[in-house]
């Protein structure tokens, strides 16, 4: 728990100083973090079985399937949208300093 804390206290003081080893943790944290799409896969599939079950016997296979392209899906739109400013090290996609000639 102090590890985290004293994260926070880097990045609230001298912006984003974190260690290489400490992105690479920060970033797996907050890909891992992502539920929203996998959520919405499983209950869509759950959806489309109790749809279909009037003519064919229900299965968990909808369900699975649409849990497991949520769960892609929720790891790409992790790392380029939710966790870009870890990913790119502390700059914004939109307007970093990277193209910025010194």
């Amino acid at each position: 728990m102090t590890n985290n804390s004293s994260i926070d206290n880097q990045q609230q003081k001298g912006g984003n100083q974190l260690t290489p080893e400490q992105r690479k943790e920060e970033l797996t944290k907050c890909i891992l973090s992502q539920y929203r799409l996998c959520a919405a896969g499983t209950i869509g599939g759950a959806g489309f079985s109790v749809l279909r079950s009037q003519s064919v016997r229900p299965t968990a296979w909808p369900m699975l399937g649409g849990a497991f392209v949520g769960t892609l899906g929720d790891f790409v739109y992790g790392y380029f949208v939710e966790c870009a400013s870890l990913r790119t090290g502390g700059d914004s996609l939109v307007g970093s300093n990277n193209d910025k000639k010194s």
